[in-house]
């Protein structure tokens, strides 16, 4: 299933398609001009895409604008990369 959020940016290392939420932690992260994969910020940061993933995710949930804008992706079926994420952390995580 496609949609708007499942294809926001482009990885600039891999080209891999980035959907809403990688994008959302992306900006996070203060990437505001390229925009990498979870793989790519993780090996840039030299953790696993897990470490990278809590990493971000607690930023996210700390600030409001950032909250607002994961919360538009409700569906796992909207995630390009389901393979290659943590898809199961990302979709059972509740951000309120």
């Amino acid at each position: 299933m496609t949609s708007e959020h499942t294809k926001v940016e482009t990885c600039c290392v891999s080209q891999v398609p980035i959907c809403r939420r990688m994008f959302n932690i992306n900006l996070a992260l203060g990437y505001t001009e390229e925009f990498y994969s979870l793989q790519a910020l993780a090996e840039k940061h030299e953790m696993s895409i897990e470490e990278m993933f809590d990493f971000a995710l607690d930023y996210i949930q700390a600030r409001e604008c950032f909250r607002k804008e994961w919360l538009k992706m409700q569906n796992p079926n909207e995630c390009p990369l389901a393979n290659e994420c943590v898809i199961d952390k990302c979709f059972k995580i509740k951000i309120v």
